[in-house]
């Protein structure tokens, strides 16, 4: 059977929209934290399991609900799914700079680096050499799990701060207030859409009825010479998925000096 071809944005939409498969766990139906099973939990898994006659309220009425949601859900949403809870491991290196850097922490590890909680927030800690003193470089985490969901369920893209004001003279405390601003929202905007491109290359070769093609938003709606789609000219190269981390997809015209 062909594949229905559905850009991403579309397939993200239909997957938390629609189907809310972010809801579709036993934890949310039973409006449980995540990774914290109780009793009731279990025992209503066990009843399930087994086959017997449960009482239709309480925790394990609404394990049958569960049930019922994944059997309801497409297989392939599920994985979308899967896929976006991973985008929890990024982070933004730089934010409020003119050159933001997204990393996951997978690599920020296998750089030798690590990432410190400070009562001042995140940051990026590279060893020094030689005795050197260790760099620190402030780190923002963008909550790009949530933030994803969250404009895939109501169809709409996050705010990217608007143009930038042009000012004459030394910039005030006020003004250089406001532009970090703005280049923290262009950070996340363009954490954003990178991420959204990722799925695309990621699902592309995963899905059982879906062909994704990348984001049809703006890389850079700030800038009128960077328009198009993170992936447009590249969806079909087979080396994509090698180079394709939030480091290099950041690395292009979005994350140039604005």
């Amino acid at each position: 059977m062909a594949k229905e071809t559905i850009g991403i944005e579309a397939l993200l939409h239909r997957a938390y929209a629609q189907y809310r498969v972010d809801k579709v766990t036993p934890a949310a139906v039973l409006g449980m934290p995540r990774f914290k099973p109780s009793g009731s939990l279990v025992g209503a898994m066990q009843a399930l399991q087994l086959g017997t006659i449960i009482d239709n309220s309480g925790a394990a009425a609404r394990m049958l609900g569960f049930q019922s949601m994944a059997a309801a859900t497409p297989d392939d949403l599920l994985v979308v799914h899967d896929h976006v809870l991973a985008l929890s491991a990024w982070l933004i290196e730089g934010a409020q700079g003119d050159e933001p850097q997204a990393w996951k922490r997978s690599e920020i590890a296998a750089q030798g680096w690590r990432v410190e909680d400070a009562a001042s927030g995140l940051w990026l800690v590279r060893p020094g050499e030689e005795g050197a003193a260790d760099a620190w470089s402030r780190l923002h985490d963008p909550f790009l799990t949530a933030l994803v969901i969250e404009h895939a369920r109501n169809g709409t893209r996050p705010d990217h701060g608007g143009p930038m004001p042009a000012r004459r003279g030394r910039p005030d405390e006020a003004a250089r207030a406001e532009r970090a601003g703005i280049m923290l929202a262009r950070a996340i905007y363009a954490t954003w859409h990178a991420a959204l491109g990722l799925l695309a290359v990621e699902l592309d070769g995963v899905l059982l009825k879906h062909q994704v093609t990348g984001p049809t938003s703006p890389e850079a709606p700030w800038d009128s010479e960077a328009t198009g789609n993170v992936l447009a000219s590249q969806a079909g190269r087979s080396d994509l998925g090698r180079n394709s981390t939030p480091a290099k997809l950041l690395n292009r015209k979005a994350n140039r000096r604005l």
